[in-house]
């Protein structure tokens, strides 16, 4: 094989020893050379089989080069700053530890059941300095003009809550999804309170702000929804004498949603307080619910009645608590700040009370009327079979003897002792249940009168004290 040049591209003429590129056939000296090629430069020619690359190699080598940059350039993920967040909290103080570690002096039901839905919350509650600005999303748009006040009220409806308390039942309702508004003398002491909504879940919340001054208290509850209808917040300063305007509450603390409607009598001032007068029915279990415009927005929270003065009830204005939500509200007050309508509604509490009272024994004296009456079934039965014998006394119902010491013979359970000793036991157990409800009443203030008319149209008077 001829010499070869390092480079590969040429070779020298073996007559004359120039160099001569190897595509040349023949050198200057005139010399015969065969030709060459670059593609088989000498630098790589051997006895063994070339080992050069494929086409078909190049190709896919290709491939995967450009698609490698396509995928660098345009599917890569985009990066994350997940890490320089977390990196920035975790300089960040944790003040929900020293909170943890603290005692906690009220471990009532409702505050247990309150935190511990809480803590199983997807959802943390919000913020206390949230933005209260902030628009939600289960606000129902305004109703147009020709809207019904049938389609007003089934927007709003979701919304108000029936509040169950220690001492007793009033109404409230959702402004924000995890904020509600209802009264203070609804709330009474209690830290935690229970609602009922509209469709019969129940959820615990948390009595977070009292203005007495105002009778407004501002709630909170333990899992927000997002998809929680709210009633937006109008303007009482916008009201004119003889607008018409809904009432919606749980009269007698036991009629859930209850809707009456009225209009406008005007607006009252007292104790600093803006009052919106109204003809609305307002009856005791309405405190604490939504006076609203024919736009479906809350203009007043219904707070107070008159009893003997028919069409005469009273809402605070809505202003003083989108003020307390907004953070405005400075007069918050520890004395109700009513005084001059105060005063001359004294009494109203008891009359609600002694009102619901009577609402609370007229459904249970039902309930027990219809107790007695498979009682009444167990009697006959009794009688018919086991004891024949004619019996002293003259009851409402003819079972009440079982209660009467030496009120039936001595040989009465003679012919089923054991069928006799279960009418026996269940006969003092429905004594207890009337002894109970007869008990509540009187707490309630419930006159004594209107408790033996209900027995008496029942078919229940007896001594049940005895």
């Amino acid at each position: 094989m001829p010499d070869q040049d390092q480079t590969g591209f040429s070779r020298v003429c073996p007559s004359c020893g120039r160099r001569v590129p190897r595509n040349v056939a023949k050198c200057r000296c005139g010399a015969e050379l065969p030709a060459e090629s670059l593609t088989t430069p000498a630098a790589v020619v051997s006895d063994e089989p070339s080992r050069g690359t494929s086409p078909i190699v190049a190709i896919v080598v290709a491939v995967l080069v450009i698609g490698g940059a396509g995928y660098w350039m345009f599917l890569r993920p985009a990066p994350s700053i997940t890490t320089k967040l977390e990196l920035t909290a975790e300089d960040e103080p944790e003040p929900a530890a020293a909170d943890a570690a603290a005692p906690k002096a009220d471990v009532s039901p409702e505050r247990r059941a309150w935190d511990a839905a809480a803590a199983n919350s997807p959802d943390a509650p919000p913020a206390k300095d949230a933005d209260p600005a902030t628009p939600e999303a289960a606000t129902p748009a305004p109703l147009s003009a020709s809207a019904t006040t049938e389609e007003m009220v089934a927007r709003v409806m979701p919304a108000i809550v029936l509040i169950e308390t220690t001492s007793g039942r009033g109404s409230g309702f959702f402004v924000r999804h995890d904020t509600l508004i209802t009264n203070v003398h609804v709330v009474e002491n209690d830290g935690y309170v229970t609602l009922r909504k509209s469709d019969g879940s129940t959820m615990n919340a948390r009595v977070e702000t009292k203005a007495p001054a105002l009778d407004i208290a501002i709630l909170k509850v333990a899992t927000p929804s997002a998809s929680q209808v709210v009633i937006p917040m109008g303007s009482a300063h916008s009201l004119r004498a003889g607008q018409e305007i809904v009432v919606i509450g749980s009269a007698l603390g036991t009629l859930q949603n209850s809707v009456s409607r009225g209009i406008v009598s005007g607006l009252r001032t007292s104790g600093g307080a803006t009052l919106v007068q109204t003809d609305a029915a307002a009856n005791p279990g309405n405190s604490g619910g939504p006076m609203l415009d024919r736009t479906g927005a809350a203009i007043g929270i219904t707070t107070m009645g008159y009893k003997n003065a028919e069409g005469l009830n009273f809402g605070v204005a809505i202003d003083h608590a989108r003020d307390m939500l907004e953070g405005r509200q400075v007069n918050l007050g520890s004395q109700r700040g009513l005084n001059e309508i105060q005063s001359r509604n004294a009494g109203s509490e008891s009359d609600r009370q002694q009102q619901q009272g009577e609402e609370q024994l007229r459904a249970r004296i039902g309930q027990l009327a219809d107790v007695a009456a498979k009682i009444d079934a167990g009697w006959k039965r009794y009688r018919d079979q086991c004891y024949k014998s004619p019996l002293p006394g003259n009851y409402d119902r003819p079972w009440f003897a079982l209660l009467v010491p030496r009120g039936m013979p001595a040989d009465a359970g003679n012919g089923c002792p054991e069928y006799y000793a279960d009418m026996e036991s269940t006969a003092k157990q429905f004594r207890a249940m009337m002894r109970s409800a007869i008990d509540d009443a009187r707490r309630a203030n419930v006159l004594p009168g209107t408790g033996r008319d209900l027995l008496r149209q029942n078919r229940l008077e007896f001594d049940w004290e005895r």
